[in-house]
């Protein structure tokens, strides 16, 4: 992987290879989760849809399929306390256009021409489609609300960070996007471009130079200015003093039980390849410990994960039960994780966590849409290590570090989920 600046707060990563029949461009907006990150949201599903050449989404739609049926996906994430931003271009790689047409210049250009030329009038973005897109985004707000494992997640989340930018749905909230304005995005669009850090990638055989010298073009007519660029930092905090519980009823079939830890980072790679490994071992597959013993000899959940989520220093335990089990498997998944404090588990489990991981890593390079997403992730931290070098790095973790990975985390909040019960019960 190559990393350039080629405007100030612009990099652009390159990773050129020809494994594949596709290649792919993606634009990163990064920006901070605050009070503005519901049109922010909205207007990343807007800058998708159109752009000032292509006004509908059908003649949008046309010029795609005449670049070999190409497509840009708009995509919001939460990454640490920043908002992530990504417009991405997929696209048939260079040389399997049919005459020999570099396809992948008219398609940046195009995905360019949706962040720096959307199609807006004098006042902001057209009413007709900040609606359409409102609508959109409000409903996929409402399906995570659907989605109940997604929803106990999230609510945890809330509670755990509610002092945190971090507690913020990457979103926003419903209310605010449904009070939004066209005048109201176009604002923030505006402010974005010129103060919003920005990740480019490239992977696929083209030429590098030609993506360098289009994308460069665009932000080159900003004329950005360092004193301008937002820095974003996260807030990590390394432990928590008390554990607290937060209990909701709602009509659902299968109960909730969600725990967030502090996992003791003070960065994303703050001990990363033993905090990793750990999380693993505790509830990071099927030889876990979580899933051998909760989930499969004592039976008091019908799935039971743990998950580190780096960018923020944070492991998560999710696990769905019976609302009678909550507090049986709440008190079992502690005595789990009191057992790899203590080094209880076997070699075989700390070699099998390791083939996992690395068996991941290893897999980053399988397609395109891996690679681009891990440059992201590569970029945003500024750790820029290869796959290769993250599977050393896991493999030459001991079993000390281990445990003592483990003995750096606290359990922060408890977030129940519990099934209504019947009126004649």
């Amino acid at each position: 992987m190559e990393i350039k600046r080629i405007s100030e707060g612009v990099s652009l990563a390159f990773h050129k290879t020809e494994r594949f029949k596709t290649s792919v461009v993606s634009v990163s907006l990064i920006c901070p989760l605050d009070e503005k990150s519901s049109e922010r949201a909205l207007l990343c599903y807007l800058l998708s849809r159109t752009s000032r050449s292509y006004p509908d989404i059908i003649s949008m739609n046309r010029r795609l399929a005449s670049l070999y049926g190409a497509v840009i996906s708009p995509n919001v994430q939460k990454i640490g306390e920043s908002q992530v931003l990504t417009l991405s271009l997929v696209m048939v790689d260079d040389r399997f256009s049919l005459d020999k047409k570099a396809i992948s210049e008219e398609g940046v250009r195009l995905l360019m021409d949706c962040i720096f030329s959307p199609d807006i009038t004098p006042d902001g973005f057209k009413e007709e489609n900040v609606e359409r897109e409102k609508r959109l985004l409000i409903e996929r707000i409402e399906s995570e609300k659907d989605e109940k494992r997604i929803y106990a997640l999230n609510r945890m989340v809330e509670e755990m960070c509610k002092d945190e930018s971090y507690g913020i749905h990457k979103y926003g909230n419903k209310e605010k996007i449904a009070s939004l304005s066209g005048k109201d995005v176009f604002a923030e669009w505006k402010k974005i471009l010129t103060t919003s850090p920005v990740q480019i990638n490239a992977v696929g055989s083209f030429d590098m130079d030609k993506i360098e010298s289009i994308t460069s073009s665009y932000f080159d007519r900003l004329q950005r200015k360092r004193a301008d660029i937002i820095e974003i930092r996260t807030e990590f905090l390394t432990e928590s003093y008390d554990s607290k519980t937060v209990r909701e009823t709602q009509k659902v079939k299968q109960g909730k039980l969600v725990i967030g830890m502090r996992a003791g980072m003070t960065f994303d790679f703050d001990n990363y390849p033993a905090i990793r490994l750990m999380t693993a071992i505790f509830g990071g597959g099927t030889f876990s410990k979580l899933f051998m013993n909760v989930r499969e000899k004592m039976s008091l959940c019908y799935y039971c994960a743990a998950r580190l989520v780096a960018s923020k220093g944070l492991i998560t335990v999710e696990s769905g039960v019976e609302t009678e089990n909550a507090e049986k498997a709440l008190t079992a998944i502690r005595n789990e994780l009191d057992e790899v404090r203590k080094g209880n588990f076997t070699d075989e489990t700390l070699e099998n966590a390791k083939k996992s991981l690395i068996d991941t890593f290893n897999s980053v390079e399988d397609s395109v849409i891996g690679i681009d997403s891990f440059m992201t992730s590569q970029c945003l931290s500024g750790t820029f290590r290869t796959p290769g070098e993250y599977a050393e790095l896991l493999e030459n973790v001991s079993r000390e570090e281990i445990i003592i990975a483990a003995n750096m985390v606290t359990e922060d909040t408890v977030y129940i989920l519990e099934s209504e019960k019947e009126d004649n019960e």
